[in-house]
């Protein structure tokens, strides 16, 4: 039996000695905050701006029974504390880290103590892989604390940096409303600046539990609000936006009972948003029991004048794209920027439409919204010279027309179209989209391309009544109409991706919903969770989550569905990855009558014996039940 090695813990001295080696030579040490803990402390007043923090004897496996380690960070009063694990291996005893080895955060600290009252922030344990990194201060302190327990597993621990920040970096600029959180006001009058930033609150640390913040912003007359939610970071998890307890509403207007025309939740990065107006309305709310770290993001006041840019694709691509256009052909006839305030509708084509286009020419089409609206593309002639049946693809130095949106900042192209096949119906995932056109060869008999575009606010769908609350959410009244279709966005096209659409059914007391699909093409893999890349269909009895119905996806048509009570929900969501033609549905509003409280048949009791003789048994029992 080979022997164990000794203990660090049952010498304190050469413990702290080992310690200090082992870390910067800036860390101090100070009184435990109690009996059982040893405390290390990082402190800004040497004027070391960063440096490394490890577990005792890293990268050689820490011992057992390490009791309580207090790491502490301090810095000065306007800055704040980075946390960045490196490296991490920690023995995972459970789940939630809660017993055997692990480390507990600090983050939310008024100053640098703890004890057993102070309240933590989240547990780690496990590899790398299970925890997030990097961790934020909201305050001047940061502790965390690292435990071991008896159980020897040959882990390594953890290494890690640390930085002090200047609270000025996350500073919302606006007013603060007094008596309130986290309410402010952005005029701009009174801000004198054109744009600024504003963040949740604590960010970059996590926001607090149950808060409800409002950014409000009003414009002169002539302005419109332009936001950009660099980075949204809030709980992760499955559900739509409608369920998610944790969300960002913006609102066309002055207040929360303007329209709403964007819905964030979960996480994403770089969402455009501009008001149709000179005012727009947020508000942050967090009712999770997990809150994340928040979102960053800013805010421009633009003058009408300078609507309808290139919003679509980022600044360096653009001037890259630019220069490539003006050396590769004419630049007037191949750059047009269509905006929806000056048309709502029209037609574009290819150059001499309907005759041969130039050869060797690129042209770059865009198309710029506002609010909710949404831009669609219908394509009604389409010619292209195609050299083989092998370049089917589109891809390649051939003629075709390329279509792109933006997801998370980052410009995807949603297909490229050659030939002579009708491209099908297209819709934007938000308010632009940008679509190019490359020649590369002209025969004399083709002759280009049609389409007509449409900036639209109801997502293509035309059946109920349109909800102010949603982004995209239809309401359908059995007091209106008993029965009826409705479909996906933008069908019989393909749907937009990153798109989320809720359909509210409400009949009267005695009525319940039969719902029958007629077309059903939804990408994605049973059971069409967004960890398979899924696209879904959900059905609920209620405005939450109903665990009873699964989702739907795939190309295999859900059976009849019938509500449970008068209301029924039905909630599609799509994806940034893949396309589908979506789905079309049949709705109709029928009587209930509970058959426990069928009323006795008359006649039955008078029936012919004989007669009766000859019914069947199974309806001789059916009957039976009935008179009872």
């Amino acid at each position: 039996m080979g022997t164990r090695r000794k203990k660090i813990m049952s010498q304190p001295v050469l413990f702290l000695t080992e310690l200090l080696s082992l870390l910067s030579s800036h860390c101090i040490f100070v009184a435990a905050v109690s009996a059982d803990c040893k405390c290390i402390v990082f402190d800004s007043t040497y004027g070391k701006e960063y440096g490394v923090f490890k577990s005792p004897n890293w990268p050689v496996p820490y011992e057992d029974n390490i009791n309580c380690l207090l790491y502490t960070f301090i810095s000065e009063q306007n800055y704040l504390i980075k946390l960045v694990f490196d490296e991490f291996d920690l023995g995972k005893s459970n789940l939630r880290c809660k017993y055997g080895d692990y480390v507990k955060l600090y983050l939310h600290l008024k100053e640098p103590l703890v004890n057993q009252n102070t309240s933590h922030n989240t547990f780690l344990c496990g590899k790398l892989s299970d925890i997030q990194q990097t961790h934020y201060s909201s305050g001047s302190a940061l502790i965390f604390e690292f435990h071991t327990d008896w159980r020897h597993e040959n882990n390594t621990g953890f290494r890690g940096t640390f930085r002090f920040l200047n609270k000025t970096l996350f500073q919302t600029v606006g007013e603060h409303q007094n008596g309130t959180k986290c309410d402010y006001k952005f005029i701009s009058e009174k801000i004198n600046q054109s744009k600024g930033r504003f963040f949740s609150p604590q960010y970059p640390s996590t926001y607090p539990k149950d808060v409800e913040c409002s950014y409000q912003f009003i414009g002169r007359q002539n302005e419109r609000v332009k936001i950009i939610f660099e980075q949204v970071h809030l709980q992760k998890s499955d559900l739509s936006c409608l369920n998610d307890p944790d969300n960002i509403e913006i609102h066309d207007g002055d207040s929360a009972e303007s329209p709403v025309i964007e819905h964030l939740c979960n996480i994403n990065t770089f969402v455009e948003t501009v008001s149709t107006g000179p005012e727009l309305y947020i508000v942050f709310r967090s009712q999770s029991h997990f809150p994340s770290q928040g979102f960053k993001a800013t805010f421009q006041f633009e003058d009408d004048s300078t609507f309808g840019g290139d919003t679509e694709t980022p600044l360096m691509d653009r001037r890259k794209l630019y220069q490539e256009i003006t050396t590769a052909g004419p630049t007037p006839p191949c750059i047009q920027t269509i905006d929806s305030d000056n048309s709502k509708n029209g037609t574009f084509t290819s150059s001499n439409y309907s005759g041969p286009y130039p050869v060797n020419i690129h042209c770059v089409y865009h198309f710029t919204g506002r609010g909710r609206e949404r831009v669609q593309i219908l394509f009604t002639d389409f010619d292209l010279y195609l050299p083989s049946d092998e370049a089917k693809d589109c891809e390649g130095p051939i003629d075709a027309v390329m279509v792109f949106i933006t997801i998370n900042g980052q410009k995807e192209r949603l297909n490229n179209f050659c030939g002579n096949n009708l491209p099908p119906q297209l819709m934007s995932n938000g308010p632009s989209m940008t679509v190019e056109f490359k020649s590369y060869q002209t025969p004399s008999n083709v002759k280009g391309f049609r389409a007509i575009y449409r900036f639209v606010t109801n997502f293509g769908i035309t059946a109920g009544v349109q909800d102010p609350q949603q982004v995209c959410g239809f309401i359908f009244n059995s007091t209106v109409r008993t029965n009826g279709t409705f479909t996906s966005p933008n069908y019989p096209g393909l749907y937009p991706r990153a798109t989320e659409c809720h359909y509210f059914f409400y009949g009267k007391g005695s009525e319940r919903l039969t719902l029958t699909f007629a077309y059903f093409d939804v990408e994605g893999v049973s059971p069409c969770t967004t960890d398979l890349a899924s696209d879904f269909v959900e059905f609920s009895n209620f405005r939450t989550v109903d665990r009873k119905i699964p989702r739907h996806c795939g190309g295999k048509k859900p059976k009849i569905i019938e509500s449970d009570g008068d209301f029924f929900r039905v909630a599609f969501k799509s994806n940034g990855k893949f396309d589908g033609t979506g789905f079309e549905a049949f709705y109709q509003f029928r009587n209930y009558v509970d058959p426990l409280t069928v009323k006795r048949i008359s006649g039955v009791a008078s029936l012919n014996p004989w007669k009766v003789s000859t019914l069947s048994p199974l309806l001789l029992i059916t009957l039976w039940l009935m008179v009872l």
